[in-house]
């Protein structure tokens, strides 16, 4: 998710679409195919929990005493989602270099 981005949000739910990011419907198509069977809904609810943990922990982590709006706000952010999935891909690509060597 980097690149040309184009943000779409409705009703609090956000996307990210550009030439890398991939939307709540293909999430959901892929987690079936590998066996987790789910609806675009419930793909949306996974990440945005997920992206909620995120921000709950660096809230934690910095002491910046976020109010529950502001936390759904930064959660529900295609800027903050597409930095945590740059983060993931880095720490990913890193892992996988420490276990070549």
């Amino acid at each position: 998710m980097t690149s040309k981005k184009e943000s779409k949000v409705t009703k609090s739910y956000a996307t990210v679409l550009d030439e890398e990011g991939i939307n709540y419907r293909e999430i959901a198509e892929i987690m079936s195919e590998i066996g987790f069977v789910m609806n675009h809904s419930s793909a949306r609810n996974y990440i945005l929990r997920v992206m909620t943990k995120f921000v709950e922990g660096f809230d934690k982590e910095w002491d910046m005493k976020l109010s529950p709006d502001k936390v759904k706000l930064a959660a529900t952010s295609p800027q903050f989602q597409n930095v945590i999935s740059d983060l993931l891909h880095n720490l990913e690509a890193t892992r996988k270099e420490e276990i070549t060597y």
